[in-house]
């Protein structure tokens, strides 16, 4: 996917309103090897690849002013207004390929867990994890199967399989967990 930007050099929330004005996105390009640009995207190639399977978490290539030259970037920032939903703002950066970065992925749930279809409740307490892998080996998300979730059984960040050699980079910490229900078990 490629995303079509254009250098510009006023800075600032007017500039960046006279940027929304135009119909464009302000933006901020950095990184590895590249020197801190503003410029400004155009929203269509920009939605076209943030659609991609991946989501924020894909790598596009980046064109700047038309050139040939293209730059392998990622969204490490994206601003929306709170009641549109409307992209405000986005940072791209420009990642090395040979270190590892943090990224935050989303969990997706499936299935219906047998704890659950015998009364119990289930708690999902995060929507999401931070991984540490290289940038082209972050997922787009985690699939988390409940179905053999019984009630007190739980699912920790240690037993998810993230893929690709990538690791989850936190504390040990209860993904999803199914109760009991109140007064007792009652199966």
């Amino acid at each position: 996917m490629t995303i079509n930007a254009t250098s510009r050099n006023d800075h600032g929330k007017e500039a960046s309103r006279r940027v929304r004005n135009a119909g464009q996105i302000p933006a901020v390009f950095y990184g590895h090897g590249v020197e801190t640009t503003a410029v400004s995207v155009e929203p269509k190639s920009l939605t076209k690849a943030l659609s991609n399977p991946k989501g924020l978490n894909g790598l596009f290539s980046l064109t700047v002013d038309g050139s040939d030259a293209t730059q392998r970037v990622f969204v490490r920032e994206l601003q929306r207004h709170p009641v549109s939903r409307k992209i405000l703002h986005i940072d791209l950066v420009a990642p090395n390929p040979e270190k590892e970065i943090t990224a935050t992925v989303p969990l997706r749930f499936t299935g219906r867990s047998i704890g659950v279809s015998t009364g119990g409740r289930m708690r999902k307490p995060y929507r999401e994890v931070k991984v540490r892998a290289l940038p082209d080996q972050i997922p787009g998300e985690i699939v988390i199967d409940v179905t053999n979730i019984d009630q007190g059984d739980a699912v920790y960040a240690s037993q998810l399989d993230a893929g690709n050699g990538a690791v989850i980079y936190d504390r040990d910490f209860v993904i999803v967990k199914v109760a009991a229900p109140r007064g007792g078990n009652k199966k």
